[in-house]
């Protein structure tokens, strides 16, 4: 079972932390096929909610039945933290679920893997500007390819050079996940990871309860397999994953945790490919690859400096 440690645990916990990045990662694969499949049953924001009900519930039952057997009691958040767990709840849940809804209903899961591929390269510039991580000078050549590739891709999945609409609409997504894993930061020194998901994940499914006269609707002409994919993307992609994310990002720095990130692309394009055999466009594979070669960049040793 993974359990809360603190920080200074990494090295001795190391193994158990990749393990929990290389998870988190595989299920986020899987659900940007799982997106690109529940479009046929659902609305992007009817399928958000839908996904976050679930998630909602497997947590607070996994968080209550935890907190019983460590023989804890259930606290709440300080009232300090509460407007930076409402930003996080928007940003997160409700910010990047429907931009990715509503991209992939146009782009392919592989594309919007490589543009979600780039939250190491946002993730490290916002950390630099928010948390004061340094960046060495090849971490700054990594942004620039990054964005370079980037910008290919925005005009893929399109019949000649377009700007695909669902393409900005899944950079949106990206930003706003980067974003929250650099302010969620110091809410890890305070929170533990099941709590911190149970705190994020309740009020951004609340924020998303306009959508139920659509979720209530498409619900009654659904197929039993877009509903079962539902199940599953409301458990493991939505609940689970974040929960190993937190419990590895509560152990490295910002820089070295999104480092992984550039992995999740090339898992999404396989995932897709034997699922729905779907693949990126050739001009989104080639932007795709290059906005990868950014992110290498961005986290490899010599691009990244030691924190102030």
């Amino acid at each position: 079972m993974i359990t809360d440690h603190p920080a200074a645990d990494v090295g001795v916990r190391a193994p158990a932390v990749w393990f929990a990045l290389a998870g988190a990662l595989t299920l986020w694969a899987s659900a940007f096929v799982g997106v690109r499949s529940a479009l046929h049953d659902f609305t992007p924001g009817a399928m958000a909610l839908l996904r976050f009900v679930i998630a909602s519930v497997c947590l607070v039952v996994v968080w209550a039945v935890t907190a019983r057997v460590r023989r804890e009691r259930l606290r709440l958040p300080s009232a300090r933290d509460v407007p930076l767990l409402l930003l996080c709840a928007l940003l997160l849940i409700v910010v990047y679920n429907l931009g990715l809804n509503f991209g992939e209903q146009t782009v392919s899961p592989g594309t919007a893997g490589f543009l979600v591929g780039q939250v190491p390269v946002f993730s490290v510039m916002l950390a630099a500007a928010i948390l004061r991580e340094r960046v060495a000078v090849v971490g700054w050549l990594g942004v620039g390819v990054g964005i370079a590739g980037t910008l290919v891709v925005l005009f893929a999945d399109q019949a000649g050079l377009q700007i695909n609409v669902g393409a900005f609409s899944v950079l949106a997504a990206a930003v706003a996940e980067s974003l929250y894993f650099v302010l969620s930061k110091p809410l890890l020194k305070r929170y533990g990871a099941m709590e911190l998901n149970v705190y994020v994940t309740l009020p951004g499914t609340l924020l998303m309860f306009p959508f139920t006269p659509d979720l209530t609707r498409q619900l009654a002409a659904a197929s039993k397999g877009g509903i079962l994919v539902m199940v599953y993307l409301g458990i493991f992609p939505a609940a689970v994953a974040y929960l190993l994310w937190n419990y590895a990002l509560a152990r490295l720095d910002v820089s070295a945790s999104t480092s992984a990130l550039y992995a999740l692309p090339l898992i999404t394009v396989v995932v897709s490919f034997l699922f729905l055999r779907e693949l990126p466009s050739l001009l989104g594979l080639i932007g795709g690859l290059v906005s990868l070669v950014g992110a290498a960049l961005v986290n490899n040793r010599h691009g990244r400096a030691e924190t102030r």
